[in-house]
């Protein structure tokens, strides 16, 4: 089935959907601008009325159920009903189970002008129950809480004023603590789908633990030892007490208590707090944010080193011919670049030119001597050179890494692209597999009808066609060979008034140039005595089979419908064909030589449908023996010949005896019948049910053992 969980959704994990329904396919909403819930469910972020309606179009939900925000004790409601009433308009014209969870703000006492708002948004859905489609059922529940990441959020406020010493509740001590499990509410929400009814329906969760806010605070005080807790002067609301009822309808009580998940609450949001770092660490940190500010304090540190190598070493013999600070600057360039090149040569520069104001030289003599250029210069050329072919390597290796990522991206956005066309796939074929007029639908029907026996095609497109159509005033006559009439087969049971065991062709003679015209008979004019549809089945460019459906509501006038019953009798002609065609074939085989009597396996066959046609209520029959002696077997041949309809059938028995099987008679009929069959020289006694039922029984041992 296809899910919409919508309304106050913050707190659904995956966990939770699993427990709810374990099978459905889930979509999830929420507003925009709010924090997205558990990232593996698939949600929807609403941005007006119009969307919502585009996706109740697209997915066609065929359960709703919408989170009030009266779900938290603090939660702003503003809008809500409005957000409520854009739901149910957008499902009021289809049949969707629709549950609303509200908070207990409509079952306080006193009543306040949240508890007005509250019991509106009830009313509303109540309203919308009445004058459309929608099936609704309202739960009030305590306020909600997760032992998750949304709980931590949800006391929040208390947890943080904690650490001052000082916490201030709005509400007073002695003020119940209405507090629900979210965990639990899956299982509830699963129990009441499970066991759904289509009138409209209030509960109210009990208060279970009888807990108040005053105990809350002592959970608080004893998380930290010391903690003064202040309580308001709201005024004392009180809740309705138990009734049961949610009990007894689904064997549902609530088992876990806030006081006992405080604790865990409290450790959850600990674990997310940001801990207190020195202010080394946050150095360090905020280094690691930002990768110049780490450049500049490498760089700073490679030369405050390099400076410490050249007074380390300036008086030893063996280390003058190494240039540190020209090491400095090959490895700055070759490391960070032409900027850190140029950089770093202005450092060495600097710290060059402190060595010779060191050993005395001048600034003067150092700028008009041009020998003393030369170390600069170098530091310099060296340094652009080596950022130089770094920066080349680094722009290469750019380029090739954003050629990398444009690729993975597009290999991201291709394989999100496949896996959303399987999810939309599996989708879909759920909703074409599941849809009761779908081509999952046809595709089953045909293979129910994927036999060989007519009678029993008959029935099978009685039952097929009353569950597809959601209608139970289905006929179906055979026409007999001089087309003078038809003959009732089968016929949805309980039909007022009853349908005729025979027409006439001649005064239905509009209803089959409609079919021969349009292969559709409508009765937009509503002409008593005719059905409101009607198709024929055709074999070899005759009308062999007439396929009516008697009723119809108001909803089901539509050209999607005409079209509807149109496929499912050009299935159900496929299937008859074939099984006539096949009948034509063996007809040889079925009968003795020289006779119209079938054979006892044949004959029990057809025995075995009429009774399941007349035991489904769909059709009737008699089953009547020929007793008495005749000359020989063509005059036995003869008189049943000219006796039975073309309908009927005749045959014999395991024991040898002769039977008609004489199909849509009473036994109302059977003294009408039984004088008309003496006058043709046959005297018959009808075989009761029990006896028919042994005939069946030993014509099917017979042929096992043959």
């Amino acid at each position: 089935m296809e899910i919409l969980l919508t309304g106050f959704t913050a707190f659904l994990t995956q966990e939770w959907i699993e427990t709810a329904f374990p099978d459905d396919h889930v979509l999830t909403t929420r507003a925009k601008g709010e924090a997205p819930p558990d990232t593996r469910i698939k949600t929807v972020t609403l941005e007006g009325g119009q969307l919502l309606d585009q996706i109740a179009e697209t997915y066609q939900f065929d359960r709703v159920v919408y989170f009030s925000e009266y779900l938290l004790p603090h939660g702003n409601q503003e809008g809500e009903l409005d957000r409520l009433r854009r739901v149910l308009q957008s499902c009021r014209e289809r049949e969707v189970e629709l549950l609303y969870l509200s908070g207990p703000e409509a079952a306080f006492v006193p009543s306040s002008g949240k508890t007005l708002l509250a019991n509106a948004a009830e009313e509303l859905c109540f309203h919308y129950a009445r004058t459309s489609k929608l099936q609704v059922k309202v739960f009030r529940l305590p306020y909600l809480y997760a032992v998750s990441a949304s709980g931590a959020d949800q006391f929040a406020r208390l947890f943080e004023q904690m650490p001052a010493g000082t916490v201030q509740m709005e509400e007073q001590a002695a003020q119940p603590l209405l507090a629900l499990c979210a965990e639990e509410l899956a299982d509830l929400v699963a129990r009441v789908f499970d066991t759904w009814t289509p009138e409209p329906e209030r509960f109210t969760l009990p208060d279970v633990f009888g807990s108040t806010q005053g105990q809350l605070g002592e959970v608080l005080q004893k998380l930290q030892p010391g903690l003064k807790v202040l309580y308001g002067t709201d005024t004392i609301q009180t809740y309705p007490a138990a009734d049961n009822a949610v009990r007894r309808r689904y064997g549902w009580f609530q088992r876990y208590s806030i006081l006992d998940d405080l604790p865990a609450i409290y450790h959850a949001w600990c674990a997310r707090k940001t801990e207190k770092k020195s202010s080394i660490r946050k150095m360090v940190d905020k280094l690691r944010r930002s990768p110049l500010l780490l450049r500049l304090a490498e760089i700073a540190a490679a030369w405050l080193a390099t400076e410490l190598l050249v007074r380390i070493t300036g008086t030893d013999a063996q280390f003058r011919m190494i240039d540190f600070r020209l090491m400095f600057v090959v490895l700055i360039g070759t490391v960070y670049g032409l900027n850190a090149g140029v950089l770093s040569a202005v450092l060495a520069s600097v710290s060059l030119a402190a060595g010779y104001l060191r050993q005395g030289t001048t600034l003067m003599l150092l700028f008009y001597a041009p020998a003393n250029w030369l170390a600069f210069i170098v530091y310099f050329v060296v340094g652009a050179s080596c950022g130089y072919v770094q920066l080349r390597n680094t722009e290469t290796a750019r380029f090739v890494q954003e050629e990398n990522d444009l690729l993975r991206k597009r290999l991201e956005f291709t394989r999100k692209l496949y896996q959303d066309t399987l999810e939309d796939k599996r989708l879909f074929r759920r909703q074409i597999l599941g849809r009761r007029d779908s081509f999952g639908k046809i595709y089953a029907v045909t293979q129910q009808l994927d036999m060989l026996q007519p009678q029993e095609i008959c029935r099978k497109t009685v039952q097929i066609m009353e569950d597809v159509l959601e209608n139970h005033s289905l006929t179906i006559y055979r026409m007999e060979k001089n087309q003078g009439f038809a003959r009732l087969t089968a016929a949805s049971a309980g039909m007022t008034p009853e349908p005729a065991y025979s027409l006439e062709v001649d005064q239905w003679l509009d209803v089959l140039r409609a079919i021969e015209q349009e292969g559709l008979w409508v009765n937009r004019g509503f002409l008593p005595g005719r059905p409101m549809y009607a198709a024929g089945v055709r074999q070899n460019g005759s009308l062999v089979v007439l396929i009516g459906l008697h009723t119809a509501s108001e909803e089901q006038m539509t050209l999607y419908y005409q079209n509807l019953f149109r496929i499912l009798c050009g299935l159900v002609e496929t299937a008859l064909v074939r099984a006539f065609e096949y009948e034509s074939v063996v007809r040889e085989n079925w009968y003795l030589p020289g006779t119209c009597l079938l054979r006892p396996a044949v004959f029990a066959e057809q025995l075995a449908t009429a009774c399941t046609l007349q035991e489904d209520k769909m059709a009737h029959h008699l089953l009547l023996q020929v007793t008495g002696k005749f000359k020989n077997r063509a005059e036995i041949n003869d008189r049943v010949r000219r006796s039975i309809r073309s309908t009927d059938a005749a045959g014999v028995g395991t024991n040898n005896a002769i039977y008609l099987l004489m199909n849509q008679t009473d036994e109302e009929n059977l003294p009408l019948l039984t004088q008309r069959l003496g006058e043709k020289g046959l005297h018959v006694t009808a075989v009761p049910l029990d006896e028919q039922l042994r005939l069946i029984s030993a014509a099917k041992q017979e042929a096992s053992h043959a």
